[in-house]
């Protein structure tokens, strides 16, 4: 495997994000062309790349997410191009801060304040229409 990059888990308003909520809620990740390990924590996922398709590993560590091409070498415009696909599935680009402050003290809720409540989309916006249907 190559290390294409690791991603700090924090969404645009320096938020947290859960990784393992976010692969394990709302049945996105276990879509195809996406095989999930809930167990190992682990998204396998084949993502575009200008002229090609590079299949990545996703996994958690040290609150970073990483990403790992499984196979191949990765140059610099893929490298970027996974990073930016990756970041727009787990939509870092998204303030959620707001929302947690809301939520930190309620009883009910105050379990989400801790990264949940972001849903992995696919990296392209056809993907979600499919997927929808």
């Amino acid at each position: 495997m190559t290390l294409v990059a690791a991603v700090p888990l924090r969404g645009a308003g320096g938020e947290p994000v859960d990784f393992a909520r976010t692969i394990a809620s709302h049945g996105v990740a276990e879509l195809p062309p996406n095989r999930l390990d809930l167990e190992a924590r682990v998204l396998e996922t084949t993502l575009p790349i200008p002229r090609g398709a590079r299949t990545v590993r996703l996994t958690e560590r040290r609150d970073k997410l990483r990403i790992d091409a499984v196979a191949d070498s990765v140059d610099t415009p893929a490298r970027d191009a996974l990073t930016t696909t990756v970041s727009h599935m787990f939509r870092f680009d998204e303030n959620l801060f707001d929302f947690y402050k809301l939520v930190k003290d309620d009883g009910q809720l105050s379990w989400c304040a801790v990264g949940a409540g972001r849903m992995l989309r696919a990296p392209t916006v056809f993907e979600d229409v499919v997927n929808t249907m």
